[in-house]
């Protein structure tokens, strides 16, 4: 009997406390559900229910290196933007993409990934040749 007791105390407090934390979480401008991420050395990637916010990557480049980004969103619904700083322009992608450049000089790539309301997924590989 102690543990019905114990069962229903835990939904009955643990649940509307965890729809009020994903509800403050959701005021903020920025909104990260179910959200899983993965990043290597060359690339990030993520899957997630609800994505309304930003997600940024840089790496480095040297002058004069070719740079070849891969964008690849699977939207099942919302939106998804790929905005890349070449160091001298800005660069947007929304639709699947292959955005190529030679680095005008050293520094790093700004990438950056805008959700709004978005549910789905993306990847965003990146290569550099000299």
């Amino acid at each position: 009997m102690k543990k019905k007791a114990d069962i229903k105390r835990i939904l009955l407090i643990g649940i509307p406390m965890l729809l009020l934390a994903i509800g403050i979480k959701m005021l903020d401008d920025e909104a990260r559900i179910l959200w899983f991420e993965r990043n290597g050395t060359n690339y990030t990637r993520a899957q997630f229910y609800l994505f309304s916010g930003e997600k940024e990557r840089a790496f480095s480049v040297k002058e004069n290196e070719d740079v070849r980004i891969e964008w690849e969103p699977e939207l099942k619904k919302g939106r998804l933007l790929l905005r890349v700083d070449t160091r001298g322009e800005s660069i947007e992608a929304e639709e699947a993409d292959t955005i190529t450049f030679s680095a005008p000089e050293s520094g790093q790539i700004n990438l950056q990934v805008k959700g709004e309301e978005a549910r789905g997924s993306f990847e965003v590989r990146w290569s550099i040749d000299q």
